[in-house]
């Protein structure tokens, strides 16, 4: 809680000021009301008295109900913890965690078949990636994306291009 924000990205937040300014404008014109001598108006009464009972009902309702939808992705030190609030966080954390990857030691074995020093492509690698991404219908310039990627496409396509090629990761 180090960090200081300069301006409302929180929906709490901007639920707080809706309702204090509307309950203070509202209590601000009672007692103007109240020296001219006339009845003060039933609906504004009404109002005041209700509103901030309605606003905390709704708030506590949503939030035993829908809690995810009071916090933006900033009110999270990481935004691992954000995306792990929605579909009890498996499919999102996994998908930045690249843990949707059952065996990583294939996947690091492609990048190694094609960066065998960890910089520098291998030119007759490259080569045989590049025939397997053409005969896949993958446009060659993103050989990166075929292998860094963590979309679950990608990581798909990794598997299909270990068994298609017949890399033998232990040899690597």
């Amino acid at each position: 809680m180090d960090k200081i924000t300069s301006k409302v990205a929180n929906p709490l937040t901007l639920i707080a000021l809706f309702s204090g300014v509307s309950e203070s404008i509202a209590l601000a014109v009672l007692p103007f009301l109240a020296e001219t001598g006339q009845a003060l108006p039933a609906p504004l009464i009404w109002f005041s008295v209700l509103f901030p009972t309605l606003i905390v009902v709704l708030f506590f309702a949503t939030l035993n109900f829908n809690h995810k939808v009071l916090y933006a992705p900033g009110d999270f030190g990481d935004e691992k913890h954000f995306l792990s609030t929605f579909d009890d966080g498996k499919h999102f954390v996994s998908i930045l965690g690249g843990n949707y990857v059952k065996d990583e030691g294939k996947i690091d074995g492609l990048k190694l078949f094609w960066k065998p020093d960890g910089q520098n492509p291998n030119k007759e690698n490259q080569k045989i990636l590049y025939d397997w991404m053409t005969k896949n219908n993958l446009d060659v310039s993103s050989i990166s994306a075929l292998l860094y990627s963590r979309d679950k496409k990608y990581s798909d396509l990794r598997r299909k291009a270990i068994d298609d090629l017949g890399i033998n990761v232990r040899q690597l």
